[in-house]
């Protein structure tokens, strides 16, 4: 079995549960976002804010616990919205669907983990 393979096959590690958990988000919000209504907007507003930037972080970073690896997943989410939010408001560019970047680099980030993510970090190689 190739790594690859290996890495795809272990979605129970935390790393890899929060990989498909920010695939996941960053595929449903947008979906939310473009469904008519207002509580799927509300809903995939939440998702955008709460899931895939974390996720694309927290998919390379074991933390050791799995209520710890969520709470970081939605601390780092929040924290780039907020930034991004708050620099494109100060250069008076603010333009909301520029949030969407999370979810494409969400899906990016978590996609290369699940591929590339079996192989050892470059400070174990001997």
């Amino acid at each position: 079995m190739t790594e690859r393979s290996l890495s795809l096959r272990q979605p129970w590690t935390r790393t890899g549960l929060t990989a498909w958990t920010g695939i996941a988000a960053s595929i449903a919000a947008p979906a939310l976002l473009a469904a008519p209504g207002r509580a799927p907007n509300l809903a995939g507003a939440f998702v955008l804010a709460c899931l895939p930037a974390g996720a694309a972080v927290m998919c390379w970073v074991d933390s050791g616990d799995g209520l710890i690896q969520a709470g970081l997943t939605l601390v780092l989410s929040l924290s780039a919205t907020a930034i991004l939010s708050a620099c494109l408001i100060w250069l008076t560019a603010w333009q909301p669907r520029a949030l969407f970047a999370f979810a494409i680099v969400g899906v990016v980030s978590c996609v290369a983990r699940l591929v590339f993510g079996g192989r050892p970090c470059c400070a174990l190689r001997q």
